[in-house]
Order: structure tokens, then sequence, then C-alpha cells
């Protein structure tokens, strides 16, 4: 006898409670989105364009990191530019040789000078003891002390020194050149100057520091119409 034919109904599993037939099923109008949500839009578009998506986590991602790098390295440069001014030591002052004579009643030299503080901030003051001698070639032929002075940023003082003779003799080229005062011979000499003083920057604590200057310049003569022909001033701090 022939199995009866199994048809594809008789396949599909009964569920209890439920009997196979057709079923309409109705959905609320305000739960019907013709446009997705913002959400879902934002999902769907990251899968349809993964590229876009990866290149805004890319640019997210460098963002974050180089901009805090970049806000490190400007804050370092400026401290690079702004701090060392204010830190280092002040430039030492600048000596300029004004004016020569020689007294023979006397026989004093008188020298004036102008002293400029070069820095844009703090001051020097000069202290005793200084010293100030006059050489001729290698002989000390007269000395004078050093005013006590403060000389604040970007000033310019004038000073005048009165430097007297160590001995009644002086050398004997020298003396021949001082008494031959209405000709024109050129005498070269130097100025020497140990100046002990107290410097001060913006920033920076009070120093003590010590400048030797060395002036050497030449005179056209000794007599009244004398007057500066050169002059080359060095200054080392110590």
């Amino acid at each position: 006898m022939a199995e009866p034919e199994r048809t594809h109904s008789n396949l599909l599993p009964v569920h209890p409670g439920f009997s196979p037939g057709t079923y309409v099923i109705q959905i609320p109008k305000d739960q019907i989105y013709r446009i997705p949500p913002p959400e879902n839009a934002f999902i769907v578009e990251c899968h349809r364009n993964p590229s876009v998506s990866t290149s805004n986590r890319r640019r997210s991602c460098c963002f974050r990191i180089f901009v805090p790098i970049f806000i490190v390295l400007l804050f370092i440069l400026i401290l690079a530019l702004v701090l060392p001014p204010l830190l280092t030591p002040p430039k030492p002052p600048i000596f300029k040789l004004t004016k020569f004579r020689f007294t023979p009643s006397t026989r004093n030299f008188h020298i004036d000078l102008n002293i400029l503080n070069p820095n844009p901030s703090g001051f020097i003051e000069f202290k005793s003891p200084s010293h100030v001698s006059l050489f001729f070639r290698k002989h000390k032929v007269a000395v004078a002390k050093f005013p006590l002075i403060q000389q604040e940023h970007g000033s310019q003082r004038h000073v005048a020194l009165a430097l007297h003779t160590k001995s009644s003799s002086f050398p004997k080229e020298l003396e021949r050149r001082i008494k031959n005062n209405k000709s024109k011979l050129k005498t070269s000499m130097s100025l020497m100057m140990d100046l002990p003083a107290h410097t001060k920057g913006r920033l920076s604590t009070r120093r003590d520091v010590k400048f030797v200057v060395i002036c050497s310049f030449t005179v056209n003569t000794f007599g009244k119409h004398s007057h500066i022909l050169s002059q080359d001033c060095q200054i080392e701090r110590q």
C-alpha cells in the first residue's frame, strides 16, 4: 500500500494556541519612520561610507595629540625668549674719554669721561676702593680715585678725574714731550681703572662685581689745545 504524500504544510511546526492561516499586523502610524531617526541615520551613514568615519576619527585623534604638544612647545619657546634677558647679569658700562688736559703748575692730569649704562633695567653702583692709574708706556705717572656714583639703566653720566702725579719727576721721554708742548707731537698713553660695583637687573639679585677698564688713547700735545685723537676702551668683568 502506497504511503500518503506529505505536503509542505504538514512539515511546518504548529505552535500551541496558534492555528495556521493568514494574519494582518497593524502598526500605529506614529511609529512608522519614513525618514530614519538621527542616531540610526548616523550609523547607516558610517556603514555606507566607512572611509569618512575613519578619516574623522583619525582627524579627531590627531587634534587631541598634537594640539597639547604644540601648546607646550609654544610655552617653552616663550620662556626661552623672555627669561634669559631677565635673569642674565647686567651688561658692563661703556666708557668714552672726552677730554684730556695737563696742568704744568700742579703737574696733574685731568681726564673727562662719559659713562653709559646700556642695560634696559636695573642699575650699576660704583663703590670703593677704586683705583685709577695713568700710564706712559709702562710707567705709572698719576693716580686717582673713581667717584662713588649710582647709574640707572639707559642713563649717561659725566665724570671728571683729577690724576695726581706719583713723583716729582716723569720719565725722561715724557718730560721732553711735556716741555715741547707747542709742537704737535702725538703721545700715546693708557688709563687703567679697577672699579668695584654693585649691579642689579630686572629679576636678577644684587651682585658684587669688579670692572677692569683699560683705555688706550693718543693726544696731539700737552699744551692748551690738547685733545684726544684716538682711543680704544676695553672692559672686563671679574
